[in-house]
């Protein structure tokens, strides 16, 4: 059975209630890290225990000035499940790239004249473990020629995931209920890509999973590298 998520959508009751009623299997609520306080964390636990779907919270930063992109990423790490980086210049791409704390770069294409990564930023993904968020909110609130060119830029960047094998994954960034998307729709809307449907699926399922395995592994690391072993079998010890 293939389970469906939506891994950046806003704290809203609504929103995760239609998640709930489309069966998806979980979710990731943002919230912006210019306004994160001791509240936030209240209201994903409220959220958290009013909701059959598996939720995660992160943070979302949105910075243009590299250094304070590094402050906010060391400030937050052990606070939140996720950080997702805005990519809103080639700087900002470059540096979320190189920063091993960052788990999701966010629409790095967004208005550019290029995708965002070339074969340099290719390679930190892979090898800082960083998703690519595709944001199907943007795809379907742009006006038809701007589409057109971010569509192509996304064309792009799949070749060099192609290439370079880094984790793509896509979400419906719904701020309210009207933005909630179906798994079907999401799916469909996906191949407006250069991607077939089987890949389109992955975008939603097994390639979200891949970052819910790292939110597991972050937990329950001691020091970055250093993991704690649950389950060690007494005969190994003696």
């Amino acid at each position: 059975m293939t389970f469906f998520y939506d891994f950046n959508i806003a704290p809203n009751e609504e929103v995760i209630q239609c998640l709930e009623d489309h069966k998806f299997k979980g979710a990731c609520m943002f919230f912006d890290a210019d306004n994160y306080d001791n509240s936030c964390k209240d209201i994903f636990n409220y959220l958290n225990e009013n909701t059959s779907l598996e939720l995660y919270h992160g943070i979302l930063i949105s910075e243009s000035n590299p250094e304070l992109l590094r402050k906010h990423v060391q400030r937050y790490y052990n606070k939140v499940d996720l950080i997702m980086v805005n990519g809103l210049n080639d700087k900002i791409n470059r540096v979320a790239c190189n920063l091993a704390h960052v788990d999701i770069l966010n629409r790095p294409y967004s208005n550019k004249r290029h995708c965002g990564i070339n074969h340099v930023l290719a390679s930190m993904l892979v090898e800082n473990n960083i998703t690519v968020n595709i944001d199907i909110y943007e795809l379907l609130h742009t006006r038809q020629m701007r589409r057109a060119k971010l569509i192509n830029h996304v064309n792009e960047m799949m070749k060099l995931k192609d290439k370079y094998g880094f984790n793509v994954i896509a979400s419906s960034s719904a701020k309210s209920f009207y933005d909630v998307r179906s798994p079907k729709n999401l799916i469909l809307l996906s191949q407006l890509f250069k991607v077939d449907e089987e890949y389109a699926r992955k975008l939603i399922s097994d390639n979200v999973s891949k970052v819910i395995n790292d939110i597991t592994i972050h937990k329950e690391s001691v020091i970055d590298g250093v993991r704690i072993v649950h389950d060690v079998d007494k005969r190994t010890c003696e």
